[in-house]
């Protein structure tokens, strides 16, 4: 389903492009991990994720999850510090919700609320990473993927060739893990050879085209694809062909896209060992060493980050309306003044000073208290208006084992 249901760069913007033009609120937030699309304001948008689900070949039916009002303020704090993930803690998903928001402010979909809130949020990841175990180990699928692999040499990396499809976040994220297990010998293969070039610099690998895919294949004893293609890009007949040159040697593979660009019937060719998504998650624990205090606090934190908003909130609610209060109570003050002074008669620059003075301080010292009410009830309302207005809707990613 979740292959299903992968949108495309060109057709996320498409999709925003389309709510802006309606006056609409929305947010699409598509990894693969998840699927989700935010909002706020009265306007409901299930139907039209219902919608898109459709168009993609998948009718949903209770898969769909949503949450209105805290429960997705909630919810979306602990989707970017990386609770709500398959691998816990990892990292990726602080990028991909900041990229998410980026393209949602850049198309003109999000309110001043949803500012706040995804600020408050991305804000809250960095946190939670910086001031628990979390990020002390962190964690990323493609590390993790490297992590698995390894297990399967007891000797490591270092005598080992590696192919890497592609050359997006993922595919830097495997280069940078294997450059930390000591791999030295890695191809990187991509349709972009400039792209390629400049990425295998920077980890200490060489850069091939596509072409040489095949002939890597074969002399290589792991391959890692993470490409954007919406569909297989290594076969079962192509991986079969690679292994008839091989002498028997094994070859390791691991597919970390969304939809998958191995076939799965690779499984069945003798000789190879194919790792997907599921199975990272089913064989990696959560973060190394990250104890269920470091999970306490992390929710801390959240309770507390969320506090802090809606303190914000509140205040920026109350706002236009305590301004107007105390504009009309000024008016006020001048008035009276102005009728006593035009009753005293004569009086020093010094008394009608006081007169004045005295007309401001009676009417701040009645409005203190009426203001201080209305704020908290204004507050109250437009914090109870703002975060019902915000909602989410999505196929939510498989738990954490």
């Amino acid at each position: 389903m979740r292959e299903l249901f992968t949108l495309a760069p060109d057709e996320l913007a498409a999709l925003l492009a389309i709510e802006r033009a309606a006056g609409r609120s929305a947010l699409l937030l598509s990894t693969c991990n998840r699927c989700e699309l935010y909002w706020s304001g009265t306007d409901d948008h299930e139907a039209r994720f219902a919608d898109l689900a459709r168009a993609h070949g998948v009718a949903l039916a209770n898969e769909v999850v949503r949450r209105d009002g805290a429960d997705a303020v909630r919810h979306l704090f602990t989707v970017v510090a990386g609770l709500d993930s398959q691998i816990l803690g990892e990292t990726e998903i602080l990028g991909q919700v900041r990229r998410a928001y980026d393209a949602a402010r850049a198309a003109g979909t999000t309110t001043r609320e949803m500012d706040a809130i995804f600020s408050a949020a991305l804000a809250t990841g960095r946190r939670v990473r910086s001031a628990t175990m979390l990020g002390r180990h962190p964690t990323s699928v493609s590390s993790a993927a490297v992590d698995v692999v390894v297990q399967e040499w007891a000797e490591g990396l270092g005598n080992r060739s590696v192919v890497v499809l592609g050359a997006g976040e993922a595919a830097e994220g495997v280069l940078r893990s294997l450059h930390l297990h000591g791999a030295s010998n890695v191809a990187l293969v991509n349709r972009n050879p400039a792209r390629a070039a400049t990425l295998a610099r920077a980890w200490g690998a060489t850069a091939y085209g596509w072409d040489r895919l095949r002939e890597l294949m074969a002399a290589s004893d792991l391959l890692f694809v993470a490409t954007a293609a919406a569909r297989p890009v290594v076969s079962a007949a192509e991986l079969a062909a690679a292994m008839a040159d091989r002498a028997g040697r094994r070859l390791v593979a691991v597919d970390l896209s969304v939809p998958r660009n191995v076939q799965p019937e690779a499984r069945a060719v003798p000789g190879v060992r194919l790792f997907d998504l599921d199975d990272l998650q089913r064989l990696c624990c959560p973060a190394a060493g990250t104890p269920a205090a470091a999970l306490r606090e992390a929710e801390r934190l959240l309770d507390e980050e969320i506090g802090w908003l809606e303190h914000v909130l509140r205040g920026r609610a109350a706002a236009p309306r305590l301004a107007e209060l105390h504009r009309h109570g000024a008016r006020i003050a001048e008035q009276e003044a102005a009728w006593a002074l035009g009753q005293l008669g004569d009086l020093s620059e010094h008394e009608r000073m006081v007169v004045l003075a005295m007309a401001e301080r009676l009417v701040r010292r009645v409005l203190y208290p009426v203001s201080r009410s209305l704020r908290a009830e204004l507050a109250e309302e437009a914090l109870a208006e703002t975060v019902a207005g915000a909602t989410v809707a999505g196929v939510p990613t498989p738990p954490s084992p």
